[in-house]
């Protein structure tokens, strides 16, 4: 891989992670178009989605700081809305609990059976659910994420493992099916994805057996991330509070079915 490569996977990938059309899909899709092998640049892969996830932090880092804030505050201390952050935080994490139990499950059963037309498939279904979703959250307006809200966009989440199904549009979609209002929905489902994606950073670099990389070229890759990850989060809220969703099920679908078509 060179600096070039390096620097139009970072933006694909910065791109993608937050834009519900999968990041993974994308990624495997451009590297087979560019003729990159997908385990000859797993630690690459890990730095581009370390981009992405801090690309989120800092776009969320006054949510994230309150809510982390709260949970470690005395209970003395703690006010109204103390309590409510600290509940949202406790709901962030138990709702991370099916996504860690699929990926330990299923991590290495996906990397069997993977096959590019099998991402074709994912990114026809995630189309169907996006504008599903869509049409399920014309008229939400539940403002308030309850226990069973955020199961919900849990267990979304956890289907996003497939590569080609979007997790930020799987969570998304799960919060507009439970009835929660879009930018609520929107806004729950980006902090959902910050304890799922730091552990399967953990979990990337143990269990990767080589570290031999070029510095230089993963560091670019993971710094374009960060720079078009923070403007695809901004993209995506405006886009899901003016009804727009639809769109990316639109181009998903489009997409899918090329790679299917390409790959029978």
């Amino acid at each position: 891989m060179d600096l070039i490569h390096a620097l139009l996977l970072g933006i694909i990938q910065g791109i993608t992670e937050w834009l519900p059309v999968s990041s993974s899909g994308h990624l495997v899709i451009a590297q087979e178009m560019l003729g990159l092998s997908a385990e000859e640049n797993l630690l690459f892969d890990l730095f581009v989605h370390a981009g992405t996830l801090a690309a989120v932090c800092v776009f969320f880092r006054r949510e994230i700081l309150k809510i982390i804030l709260a949970m470690f505050k005395c209970k003395d201390m703690r006010d109204e809305n103390d309590e409510k952050l600290r509940k949202l935080g406790y709901l962030i994490l138990i709702a991370t609990i099916p996504v860690g139990i699929t990926g330990i499950l299923l991590t290495d059963v996906i990397e069997e059976i993977f096959t590019l037309q099998l991402v074709g498939a994912a990114l026809l279904i995630n189309a169907v659910v996006l504008v599903l979703a869509e049409r399920a959250g014309t008229r939400n307006t539940n403002k308030s994420v309850g226990f069973v809200e955020a199961m919900v966009a849990g267990i979304f989440q956890a289907v996003a493992i497939f590569p080609g199904i979007s997790r930020s549009g799987s969570t998304l979609s799960g919060g507009l099916f439970t009835g929660l209002e879009r930018e609520v929905a929107a806004t729950f489902a980006f902090l959902l994805s910050v304890p799922a994606l730091v552990a399967a950073f953990a979990y990337g670099i143990v269990k990767l057996d080589i570290y031999d990389s070029d510095m230089i070229i993963m560091s670019a890759g993971a710094v374009t991330a960060f720079m078009t990850g923070l403007a695809s989060i901004g993209f995506l809220l405006k886009a899901v509070k003016s009804g727009k969703l639809w769109i990316f099920g639109v181009y998903c679908a489009i997409l899918g079915a090329i790679v299917v078509a390409f790959t029978i």
